[in-house]
Parts: C-alpha cells; structure tokens; sequence
C-alpha cells in the first residue's frame, strides 16, 4: 500500500507506535513531503520551549527518531513536481493553508493514502465530499 503522512501524523504515530512505526513504514510504500521536517522541527519547537510540554533533551530524540524514519520513507519535493499552482488551486478551494493543500495534492498525485492527524485536513475533506456527494 501507498501512504502520505503528514506532519501531524508521523508525529503522533511516533509518539502512539514508537520504534513500531518502523516495521509499518518498511512493510509499505512511505512518503511525505520535504516540507514535514520543517512542520515537525516546529512542533518541538512549540512544545519544548513555547508551552513546555517535554523538555528539549525528549524534542531532540525525537526529532532524531523521525530523521531516521525520514531516511527509510521517499520524502518529495513539491517543486520537482512544478504543482505550485496546482496547489494552491487546491488550497483556495478546500479552504486549507498551501501546505495542508499540498499534502493532499501529492496524495492525490501518488494515488496514496493520506495519513493525517490536522483537523483542518480532515474538515475540509469531510465538508468537501459532502458538497461534491449533493451535487
């Protein structure tokens, strides 16, 4: 099976699976976008030095765990797939931020399955299958 995570969603999944996530991301084709290091750097961020949640020593092997599951997942640079306007076509009509959008966007593109834990993603998806199933 093909699978998209998200930022939200391999954090949670580290956080829920542990070093079980390793077996699942091996077993399937893994993906995720260049930009989730990024998304997940800022989490910690938020949540060890913003609202001192975990302490930077955890946000650190944390962030090391999810470099080495980056290492066995194909990790896609949107801009090689020259989407940007695609993207934000996507964004502008899901009422999502042009990150979230290019989750989708690529899931879409892979004909994966999108991994998400953002409760922006999943409104809008919900919201938007309902308006396309009354049409």
């Amino acid at each position: 099976m093909r699978y998209l995570f998200d930022a939200s969603a391999l954090l949670n999944s580290v956080r829920l699976y542990n070093d079980a996530i390793i077996d699942f991301i091996e077993r399937n084709e893994c993906y995720t976008l260049t930009l989730t290091r990024y998304e997940v750097g800022n989490a910690l961020w938020k949540e060890a030095y913003l609202i001192k949640r975990i302490e930077v020593d955890q946000a650190i092997k944390v962030l090391n765990f999810i470099n080495s599951l980056l290492n066995l997942m194909s990790v896609i640079d949107i801009s090689s797939y020259e989407c940007e306007v695609d993207i934000l076509l996507t964004a502008i009509q899901m009422g999502l931020t042009f990150y979230d959008a290019s989750y989708l966007f690529i899931t879409k593109s892979l004909k994966a399955t999108l991994i998400t834990d953002d409760d922006d993603i999943i409104k809008s998806l919900k919201k938007n299958r309902n308006q396309n199933t009354k049409k």
